[in-house]
């Protein structure tokens, strides 16, 4: 290990340390005091706050899974919005669309998805939606993400989260465990959903 930049006699002081000369190995107020010059060890260095080791953590995952669905086939669906499943079973899609199922109107979806753009982005700014992105084009271009934003705006009315959880429940299962799908959009739609 290697030996402190300052000797345990500065260091009590709390003062600086200059070594003479590397082969001396005596600092220059020990000498001057005629002191004893002892240099320690260094010990282990500070290796950041938790949060941004854990930061750190989700960035690879996130590089992992961008690096791993560039070498997956761009789409795993067959024409319309069927799905097939391990066993080959087709999968309705729109079945798990909340809007269509009539769960929630455009109206409340807009609604939650601004709470989530307002409020909810300030605790946990790393699933971003632009605040020009409206709650049709995000149930368009990413629907999980779209859900999953429900899901968790929907603090307020704790059976219509629940209800929506289960939605989400289905969905994890029909695309992630049925069809073995890992996307981006996947665990964008997860961190969101889990965080809150």
């Amino acid at each position: 290990m290697p030996l402190s930049s300052t000797c345990q006699n500065c260091a009590k002081s709390k003062v600086r340390c200059v070594r003479n000369s590397e082969e001396t190995k005596i600092c220059s107020r020990c000498a001057r005091l005629n002191k004893q010059c002892v240099y320690r060890e260094t010990g282990r260095r500070f290796k950041g706050f938790k949060k941004d080791r854990q930061i750190e953590a989700l960035e690879s995952r996130v590089n992992e899974l961008m690096t791993y669905s560039k070498l997956i086939p761009a789409s795993r669906t067959t024409g319309g919005n069927a799905t097939h499943s391990l066993n080959g079973e087709e999968i309705d899609e729109t079945t798990l669309d909340v809007i269509a199922q009539g769960l929630v109107d455009m109206k409340t979806a807009q609604a939650l998805i601004d709470i989530y753009k307002t409020d909810m982005i300030l605790h946990f700014p790393f699933v971003v939606i632009s605040p020009q992105v409206q709650a049709s084009d995000l149930r368009q271009q990413k629907p999980f993400l779209f859900l999953a934003v429900l899901a968790s705006a929907a603090y307020s009315n704790i059976p219509l989260q629940r209800l929506l959880g289960k939605e989400m429940k289905k969905v994890i299962a029909s695309r992630m465990v049925m069809n073995g799908e890992v996307s981006f959009e996947l665990l964008q739609g997860m961190l969101v959903f889990l965080a809150w």
